[in-house]
């Protein structure tokens, strides 16, 4: 099965057991790329981050910065100081590749912890909307191919979440 198919599963069972009971079915639909983007506590929480990003990415310049200075020294060494400053060289491009992969993959496990904090939070917003609305079923825009411009509540997803952070 598809996520698509379970939602649609899910809509028609949810619509059925509804019609049952003479329940109106109330759905809305947000748009979780748009909330990223635009709630102001997502935004604060990719400035930090961009900010830890930036700092991190100096030191790897600052690192560059030191293989390539040694470079230079390597070509204006003598013979008898190439073999010395050659083993320098190799030690700080090890040390650089290692700094990359360290500083990629923490930032990496960085965004992606910071992303799935922000969506548990949009989804306790999304789920307290809901149940004070009285909406039966809320779904992400990504998954619907259609829905109308009434049934998006996407605004109302990122006032009430800006809400929580105040």
């Amino acid at each position: 099965f598809s996520l698509f198919g379970v939602l649609l599963i899910l809509v028609f069972a949810l619509a059925a057991f509804a019609a049952q009971k003479d329940l109106p079915v109330k759905i809305g639909v947000f748009d979780l790329k748009k909330v990223m983007q635009e709630a102001k506590a997502a935004k604060e929480a990719r400035e930090i981050f961009q900010s830890e990003r930036e700092k991190k990415i100096a030191t790897l310049n600052e690192k560059a910065n030191k293989v390539k200075s040694t470079e230079e020294k390597l070509k204006e060494a003598t013979p008898k100081e190439a073999p010395g400053v050659r083993e320098e060289l190799a030690r700080e491009v090890k040390e650089y590749n290692r700094l990359k992969s360290d500083i990629e993959e923490e930032l990496k496990k960085r965004d992606l912890e910071l992303t799935q904090r922000i969506v548990n939070e949009i989804k306790k917003v999304v789920d307290n909307y809901a149940k004070n609305e009285g909406l039966s079923l809320v779904l992400e825009k990504s998954v619907v191919f259609s829905a109308s411009d009434t049934i998006d509540i996407t605004d109302r997803v990122i006032r009430a979440y800006d809400a929580t952070k105040k």
